[in-house]
């Protein structure tokens, strides 16, 4: 799982050093938290990045949210994973001493 994260920001830092205009009008966290969940940066006001990128960059961007959202779902699954292990391992040690 800790390598899927560190995926995920390496893809999403990346893309924010090679937008060299983006990297002038906002610093890394608003980006990152712009692209991780551009509904709720939109409610919540302010210039968004998406607004001023050429349609290279936008493809660029694109290309880079479906490989981010390749590395979401491995993470997804491998914490489901792991929590229903845990879930399980409480849920037999009851069952074995007793509750």
């Amino acid at each position: 799982m800790l390598i899927c994260a560190l995926y995920w920001r390496w893809l999403v830092y990346s893309l924010y050093r090679s937008l060299d205009d983006v990297r002038h009008k906002f610093v890394y966290t608003e980006f990152s938290f712009q692209f991780q969940s551009p509904w709720l940066a939109k409610q919540l006001g302010g210039p968004m990045f998406r607004d001023a990128l050429s349609p290279e960059q936008q493809m660029q961007v694109a290309a880079v949210n479906q490989q981010a959202r390749r590395a979401m779902a491995v993470f997804a699954v491998f914490g489901t994973i792991g929590f229903l292990g845990m879930v399980g391992g409480v849920a037999w040690n009851l069952v074995r001493h007793g509750a």
